[in-house]
């Protein structure tokens, strides 16, 4: 959802912005030409880009044959420690990695989960299981036990490769599976379980024998809560990951694209690579094209400027509330800008005014790109760096994507202007949730287009804008959070009756999760009620919105809980 005129009123009055013009950017020194737009019959939008043919690799043989051309430059390090893997390093680990899966039985038709902050050994867990030819899941760093749980329940996963500080919540996680996967550590284990590094260090272990993907092969099972409900497994297969990745195929839409011969780029790697922006735009670009990917676990104001200029990194990779802090806040000096040349923002809608105010602040011209995606869809728009620049658009549709918008109440597909669902169909789509056919069938049409649940609109060139949100979903820091999630758990409360959870407008987050909960006793309290999810789920997820009581909740006739009215109460109050 777009932020509203009371947040951004709000974030003027807390960091003040600069209302002055924005630099010019000039593309004079790029070839290809600015898209036109494509409306065939019944106002389908197609991609004014050529299309891409399928891919001659998958992800994983791109990554090795670049790590062996380039096995000399380092391929990732850590920004806060320093420790670092060159390219050579990280396909030598990679590939013993690999081979002591296989012969642990692990391989194709079987799921390896990760659960890392971002790091250096991220790489080669992730890199290292694909050469297995075992498909990946990667949990989200935040999650609590109970999360863990069941998303290595619910994809099967057969292994599971863990920080030594988030050891135990993985522990605690699979006492309850039934059949749980074997535990790698990724350092030394309070547990006993076997130390993941030492594994792709020992040089005892022969390279795996790695056979490149078939393009039906499972590449990839990318947890969303999608449009309602629990997390599902988004399953992507390796031709449709292969084909469909602009930043490989199509250099006017990714800004880091040097060769390493010239100028090894330096992406800054703070945007969780558990996150389908992270997974696809830093680090598999990032191996892909032989950049340096300097990683950091989280975000604190001194290292993500410290970083970036001790780097000279000319592309930032930012979500809204990291535009903001760029944009506003007074410890960040124009000439901590100096570098930035292109300005990439994308997970969630950015307000116009910040992408402006950034503009204004960098003291040399900066290109603005925004991009739109799902992990449903991978990425289906992006703002190229031919143009035009609009912000606030996230551009115009990649290579091989159609996408039309239907009337939110008769279905009728809707031209330039008018705002209505966004339905796209593209060969980058996931084949369908892992194990769930009903939700699978929601999210399709029976002609193969995914509705997003996005209410959008196109202008005359093509450029398309998302204008709010259809779905349930609540967008706290770009990151996904099912109100239906929230309300089971709430509803485990013996205090609570009944629940409804909705979002609301946050200065520095976009929105946060509110409550709206019927006691079941008198003396229930607010406090209760948020402590009570403390240990139950993630840190994005908690009620730091509020807790709200209410008599009862707006429902129709069939009981159906009516959120729409639970918005109009939260924008009241």
């Amino acid at each position: 959802m777009r932020p509203s005129l009371n947040l951004l009123k709000g974030l003027a009055k807390r960091w003040p912005l600069k209302a002055q013009p924005t630099k010019p950017f000039s593309l004079a020194a790029l070839s290809v030409k600015a898209p036109k737009i494509v409306i065939e019959e019944n106002f389908e939008v197609v991609s004014p880009f050529p299309p891409v043919g399928p891919g001659e690799k998958d992800i994983c043989s791109l990554s090795l044959e670049t790590a062996r051309k380039w096995s000399h430059l380092t391929a990732v390090e850590c920004g806060i420690t320093g420790l670092s893997y060159t390219y050579g390093e990280l396909l030598d680990r990679s590939l013993r990695w690999g081979s002591h899966l296989q012969k642990q039985g692990i391989g194709k038709g079987d799921v390896v989960a990760i659960f890392m902050p971002n790091c250096p050994s991220y790489a080669i867990a992730f890199l290292g299981t694909m050469t297995s030819g075992a498909a990946f899941t990667l949990i989200n760093s935040a999650f609590t036990a109970n999360e863990v749980s069941y998303q290595l329940g619910d994809s099967r996963s057969k292994v599971v490769i863990v920080h030594p500080l988030m050891e135990g919540i993985v522990m605690q996680a699979i006492s309850s599976i039934q059949n749980p996967p074997k535990v790698y550590v990724a350092g030394p284990s309070s547990s006993g379980n076997p130390n993941f590094l030492e594994i792709s260090e020992d040089k005892n272990i022969p390279f795996v024998d790695f056979k490149e993907f078939a393009r039906n092969d499972i590449c990839c099972l990318q947890y969303s809560s999608g449009t309602t409900g629990l997390p599902k497994g988004a399953t992507f297969l390796h031709g449709a990951v292969g084909d469909q990745n602009p930043m490989v195929h199509q250099p006017q839409f990714y800004a880091n694209r040097r060769t390493a011969e010239e100028n090894q780029d330096v992406i800054v790697g703070l945007l969780p690579f558990y996150h389908a922006y992270g997974l696809y735009i830093l680090l598999n670009s990032s191996l892909t094209y032989g950049c340096k990917l300097v990683t950091l676990p989280q975000f604190t104001p001194e290292t993500f400027i410290a970083t970036h200029k001790k780097h000279k990194v000319e592309v930032y990779h930012l979500v809204p509330p990291i535009l903001q802090f760029l944009a506003a806040h007074p410890m960040v000096k124009p000439e901590d800008l100096t570098h930035m040349r292109v300005a990439m923002c994308t997970a969630a809608p950015c307000p116009e005014e910040v992408a402006h105010a950034l503009k204004t602040k960098a003291p040399n011209p900066v290109f603005f790109q925004e991009g739109y995606g799902m992990s449903e869809t991978m990425i289906i728009n992006y703002t190229p760096l031919t143009g035009p620049e609009k912000i606030g658009s996230c551009g115009p549709l990649l290579p091989n994507v159609r996408a039309k918008i239907l009337d939110n109440n008769t279905g009728k597909a809707l031209g330039p202007g008018e705002d209505g669902e966004l339905c796209v169909k593209s060969p980058s789509l996931m084949v369908g949730y892992h194990e769930r056919p009903q939700a699978t069938a929601e999210i399709f049409t029976e002609d193969g287009w995914v509705r997003t649940g996005d209410t959008a609109r196109y202008d005359e060139d093509g450029y398309f804008y998302i204008v709010d949100r259809i779905k349930e979903l609540i967008k706290v820091k770009g990151s996904q959070v099912s109100p239906s999630e929230l309300e089971n758990v709430l509803l485990q409360h013996p205090g609570i009756a009944d629940a409804g959870v909705v979002g609301v407008d946050d200065i520095r987050a976009g929105e946060l999760p509110r409550a709206y909960v019927v006691k079941r006793i008198p003396e229930l309290t607010e406090e209760e009620v948020i402590s009570y999810l403390d240990d139950k789920v993630a840190p994005h997820k908690q009620l730091k919105g509020g807790v709200r009581f209410v008599e009862q909740l707006p429902k129709n006739t069939t009981g159906k809980l009516l959120r729409r009215d639970l918005k109009q109460w939260a924008a009241q109050n």
